[in-house]
């Protein structure tokens, strides 16, 4: 026999002695009494049998009430589960439609998640983004207003909700979003306060941009990020000072613009805002100066033709011609120079040395459509037409593109005039003058004659 069933038997036989001896040695009556009853004799073993056993079913009692909430419980979490995975399923179907461009299957796929559970904020988020695809701009608004009651500091939602604003021109209510955004998170919202700086540039709100942009910089730390943000900080700038002329404050603007200039002295737009300024103070000496200091710093033909202007606004055209002859004489760097000496005695059509400009430099330059329909416009304007044809029957159904030669240097963008900023990506002094310089053609070798005797 094993010692686990020996000491068993004995726990048994124990039990058996205690209960026996308990009866026998409490034989004694004893009289109860309860409330509204008759007293009741009992022996004193009964009474304490009787009150073990009541403890034991009042145990009981309890542990069967607690089983039975553990089960309802269960079950309960169960059917939560289940009906949260299925909502699950509907909200990942509805984001699938909406990756896949299906919006209107993606708005009843969110619509069923949000009859089942009202409260679902992906859901309503996720639903205004797609009303705004399909441009129902109010209703988004209203559904996305509802997700921000819900979870007031959910950003995604009051991201949603300022794109909407954005999409229905309401530039108020946008701004306000974005400033909500701020508000909630000032250190860390970089997008939104882009955002706000851009709504605030598009609407030449200068000071505002400029206090907007200064905590924008203090946010980022990448140093690629910094250069295109401290690029930004300088446009920004920039109208801070064409506001100041505006306004009546030359000094001012002109401080303006030599203060960007000594932040960076390659920011090409500074050196002619900075001309006109003197120009309008009657410094015409020192507006001529500046706009030679920027060509010479930046290399950029801008200041100069800036500077051309100035001469043909005063009505002196062979100084605005000197100035591209003078500089094509201090500069190495002569296919920009030959080709805006080309174009402007186009315009003053002297045709003869505008073709002569051009074709110097027409073997050197490759891609630039605009320099073959200047000469092409010449050729035509002289009578030889076939000449003109040939450099025209191409390029005829791109005549719109034709003249593009000035590209934005961060995103590729094209434009036929100069430009302080790029319209693409917004950047200021990224568009210049392009002229892609043509590969020299590798020199070829013919082959030796051949001689032979009769």
């Amino acid at each position: 026999m094993r010692a686990k069933t020996f000491a068993s038997i004995l726990a048994v036989f124990a039990l058996v002695w205690f209960a026996v001896s308990t009866v026998r040695l409490n034989r004694d009556m004893v009289t109860v009494q309860f409330g509204l009853l008759q007293p009741l004799q009992v022996e004193l073993a009964m009474l304490m049998l009787g009150c073990f056993f009541a403890g034991a079913a009042l145990i009981l009692l309890f542990d069967v009430v607690g089983g039975a909430k553990r089960f309802a419980r269960d079950r309960r979490t169960k059917k939560e589960h289940q009906q949260h995975e299925e909502l699950e399923g509907l909200y990942l179907q509805g984001l699938d439609n909406m990756m896949n461009g299906h919006y209107r299957r993606a708005l009843e796929r969110f619509e069923q998640v949000l009859e089942r559970d009202p409260g679902y904020v992906n859901a309503l988020i996720k639903k205004g983004d797609t009303l705004r695809y399909l441009k129902r701009y109010r209703e988004a608004a209203e559904v996305l207003d509802r997700a921000t009651r819900i979870a007031p500091d959910n950003l995604v939602s009051l991201y949603c909700l300022s794109d909407v604003y954005e999409d229905a021109g309401l530039d108020e209510r946008r701004r306000s979003t974005l400033e909500r955004i701020i508000e909630i998170d000032p250190v860390r919202t970089v997008s939104a306060h882009r955002k706000l700086r851009d709504m605030l540039v598009e609407k030449l709100e200068w000071e505002e941009a400029a206090r907007v942009q200064d905590k924008l910089l203090e946010m980022i730390t990448a140093s690629e990020e910094r250069e295109l943000e401290g690029a930004m900080a300088r446009g920004i700038r920039l109208g801070l000072g064409a506001d100041l002329l505006k306004s009546g404050r030359p000094k001012e603007a002109a401080e303006t613009f030599r203060g960007i200039l000594e932040d960076d002295p390659g920011f090409v737009p500074a050196y002619i805002r900075l001309a006109e300024v003197l120009e309008a103070m009657d410094e015409t000496e020192e507006a001529a100066r500046t706009l030679r200091e920027g060509f010479e710093v930046t290399g950029s033909t801008e200041p100069l033709s800036a500077l051309q202007n100035v001469y043909l606004r005063d009505e002196q055209p062979e100084e605005a011609l000197g100035v591209w002859k003078q500089s094509l004489v201090l500069t190495d760097n002569e296919l920009p120079l030959r080709y805006c000496l080309g174009k402007l005695y186009y315009r003053l059509f002297m045709l003869d040395e505008a073709l002569r400009e051009f074709q110097l430099i027409e073997d050197r330059v490759s891609g630039l459509p605009a320099l073959h329909l200047y000469i092409a416009r010449i050729l035509e304007t002289q009578g030889n037409v076939s000449g003109a044809l040939s450099k025209t029957k191409l390029l005829v159904a791109e005549v719109k593109g034709l003249m593009m030669d000035h590209v934005c240097e961060s995103c590729g963008w094209r434009s036929s005039e100069w430009t302080e900023r790029c319209v693409r990506c917004g950047r200021w002094g990224s568009v210049s003058l392009h002229l892609p310089a043509s590969t020299a053609p590798e020199p070829t070798i013919r082959p030796a004659p051949t001689w032979s005797t009769p």
